[in-house]
């Protein structure tokens, strides 16, 4: 047993605490700078989607939807993952409008500048959500794009509205979604994601430290994502208040659509990143072997944010679909990763960002 007095081990242990979390800090310092210090195109751009005309409309249970619109021709409506907001549908907003489109984007429920109802976050309500927005906007012929919860919300449509979605939808675009949540075999992650659905841990408010919460954002991308595009997904998932991202991720815990998914008769596109940790591709290659008909692209090396790190492909793959859902080419493939651009004095490289590769296992 040491004789040194209480107060000197107390200021020994305090040192060697201190230096543990000075090295980790500086290590979170290193890793972000790092990933911020490359080439960004979007650095120093307001990521903000542009719009011909903004709304509030009423939900089924006395709330509020926030929804914007640009453009004219057959129409595309965005609906967005769970503590994100429209922003993250800049880049769709600002190319598919040029390609002949309509786009069209809501806030979820109790995100952004919505307003939840009286009877909470459900996956029901989700799909509510989605037939509230066509109905009030009277769109027809849509094609449904949902990104994680706004995939999940466009399953919940499709399954408990079929006569509505058929009258109305003309095909599903499912993006870095699930249909079956399951909770992780890790005992401290499981427990981590319980804490944050019962309101125990404030996730966003995390994401609100500039440099802790980048480097949680950075999770949701694959390789080489743009610092913009990361430090933009921060700032969504911040300013998602606790009273509502909690429920809005209880509400997806015990989530399986996977016995009604083989109902829904519309044509589907499924896509995935390869290296999307939050919605694995098997849980893309799931929805895509239950629902009849439904197409797969997989980006290799991409993560859960496709939108942000595939633009010109995603925005491709949306507009074909848009204009023939009942187009068909392979039924499972791989989008290659996406080169880097030369640089001065560098060979240039023949692009191969649409090159389709070899079929998924």
């Amino acid at each position: 047993m040491s004789t040194r007095p209480w107060w000197q081990r107390a200021l020994r242990g305090a040192g060697i605490a201190g230096g543990v979390a000075g090295a980790a800090y500086a290590a979170e310092r290193a890793v972000v700078a790092g990933v911020r210090r490359k080439p960004d195109p979007d650095a120093g751009r307001e990521l903000t989607p542009p719009n011909d005309s903004a709304r509030l409309i009423p939900s089924h249970d006395g709330g509020s939807i926030y929804t914007i619109s640009r453009g004219e021709g057959p129409v595309v409506l965005f609906a967005h993952g769970v503590t994100l907001n429209v922003r993250l549908w800049f880049k769709q907003f600002e190319e598919l409008p040029e390609r002949g489109l309509r786009v069209v984007a809501f806030d979820s429920r109790g995100h952004g500048e919505s307003e939840c109802g009286t009877s909470g976050h459900s996956v029901e309500n989700l799909g509510e959500d989605i037939k509230a927005v066509i109905e009030a906007l009277d769109l027809r012929d849509v094609t449904v794009v949902g990104h994680s919860m706004g995939g999940v919300a466009a399953q919940a449509l499709a399954i408990n509205h079929p006569k509505f979605a058929a009258k109305r939808v003309r095909g599903l675009v499912l993006m870095s979604t699930l249909a079956k949540t399951h909770i992780s075999g890790s005992r401290r992650l499981r427990c981590a994601i319980e804490r944050v659905a019962e309101g125990r841990l404030d996730a966003g408010g995390l994401f609100t430290q500039p440099n802790f919460g980048f480097l949680l954002a950075r999770i949701g991308f694959g390789r080489d994502p743009q610092p913009s595009h990361v430090e933009l997904t921060r700032q969504m998932i911040a300013s998602c208040h606790r009273a509502q991202s909690s429920p809005a991720i209880s509400a997806l815990l015990g989530l399986d659509l996977t016995e009604e998914l083989p109902n829904i008769a519309l044509p589907t596109l499924v896509m995935s990143g390869s290296a999307d940790l939050i919605a694995p591709p098997s849980e893309s290659r799931r929805i895509a072997e239950l629902v009849p008909g439904a197409r797969l692209e997989v980006f290799k090396s991409a993560g859960h944010m496709l939108m942000f790190e595939r633009p010109d492909e995603v925005n491709d793959l949306i507009t074909d679909f848009a204009r023939d859902p009942g187009v068909r080419g392979a039924a499972r493939r791989w989008w290659p990763r996406r080169r880097p651009r030369p640089g001065p004095g560098q060979r240039r490289r023949r692009a191969g960002g649409r090159t389709r590769a070899a079929s998924v296992a």
